[in-house]
């Protein structure tokens, strides 16, 4: 070999095992032996965060750690409450924590949490992620849907939505607008408009209060106008970050007027099933209300929507299809009682 070459390679062998060794200062004993060195860079719930050069930063169980030891000073909290800054050590039967005032020692299962100096304790980044939680934040949905023919028949069809949405931990208030329009060969076979509020809001972990008021005007139904509002009260029977299902009893009010004069209102039950479950890559809604009037309960509206939406290319857009059932007991003459529809939009969300 090269006699000039050797200082360099010794030069740049030591230079590579002192950043090793420098990165490496942190020490795990495992209670099987194991012994894993990288940086601490926190330690919480049971668990402690450990970044290495091999695998990145992992999480290690602390019951299954015998012993830790740091190179730098750290913030050391026990579970009876007191917290010290110091350099870690290892002992027989723990840790020790040098600090500038004494010295402590204190079996590993003790532990509460460790974290850098300079950063939040557990406690405090808990108590901003809760107040987080509390405000209220704005989300604003509005889609479109337009699709068309010409030539052999003429067809179009035409949806706009708007959906504002003003929510956090305790309470949910959505605004939406919704109408739709269509043609076959210049007969009207869709024109609808429709808006409503919706508010809940939780009085205990699970249970919740809500009130809700909608308008709605149908010329294919011959519907001139239709109100209904409605409150209550709601249970989560599932509340989970990927899934969750309510359940709404309530009374509500109902006022029609149609075309040909006729008019019908009565208060009635409003009764209600609203589902969402999030996938890795999409979100599915489902909700199913029923609302039939005290006077007749023959007489009843049910109405069913199920959908399915998934973001496109990480944008702001979301595709979204579904299905809407609409079932009225008593129609005016010559109206269906089911009136389905299937639909596909584009969504543009923002905050």
């Amino acid at each position: 070999m090269n006699q000039k070459k050797l200082p360099n390679l010794v030069c740049a062998a030591m230079a590579l095992l002192l950043s090793s060794v420098a990165f490496a200062a942190d020490r795990i004993e495992l209670n099987d032996g194991s012994v894993i060195l990288g940086k601490l860079v926190s330690a919480e719930e049971g668990k402690i965060k450990f970044e290495t050069v091999f695998a990145g930063t992992i999480d290690i169980a602390q019951k299954e750690v015998k012993t830790f030891s740091t190179d730098e000073a750290v913030n050391v909290q026990l579970q009876a409450g007191s917290t010290v800054i110091g350099t870690v050590t290892p002992t027989a039967t723990g840790i020790s924590v040098v600090a500038t005032d004494g010295q402590f020692a204190a079996e590993t299962s003790k532990v509460a949490a460790v974290w850098r100096v300079g950063k939040e304790s557990p406690q405090v980044r808990k108590l901003k992620e809760q107040a987080d939680k509390q405000k209220r934040q704005w989300a604003y949905e509005a889609s479109v849907a337009i699709t068309g023919r010409t030539g052999g028949s003429e067809k179009f069809s035409g949806a706009l939505g708007f959906k504002a949405t003003l929510e956090s931990a305790q309470d949910k208030l959505i605004f939406n607008l919704a109408a739709e329009k269509a043609e076959d060969n210049g007969v009207e076979t869709a024109n609808r408009q429709a808006g409503g509020v919706d508010y809940s809001s939780f009085f205990s972990e699970k249970n919740v209060w809500y009130a809700r008021t909608s308008l709605e005007k149908d010329s294919i139904k011959a519907l001139d106008l239709r109100s209904t509002t409605a409150f209550g009260i709601g249970r989560k029977l599932i509340k989970k970050d990927i899934q969750d299902l309510e359940a709404r009893f309530g009374v509500s009010y109902v006022y029609e007027t149609y075309a040909n004069g006729t008019k019908f209102d009565s208060p009635g039950l409003d009764l209600a099933l609203i589902h969402t479950y999030k996938f890795k890559n999409g979100q599915m809604n489902n909700s199913l209300t029923y609302t039939p009037a005290f006077e007749d309960f023959a007489n009843y509206r049910a109405h069913h929507e199920s959908s399915y939406e998934t973001p496109i290319a990480n944008s702001f857009w979301k595709l979204k299809i579904g299905i809407s059932n609409d079932y009225t007991s008593i129609p005016q003459p010559g109206i269906e009682r089911l009136d389905t529809l299937y639909f596909s939009s584009l969504i543009l969300n923002w905050k």
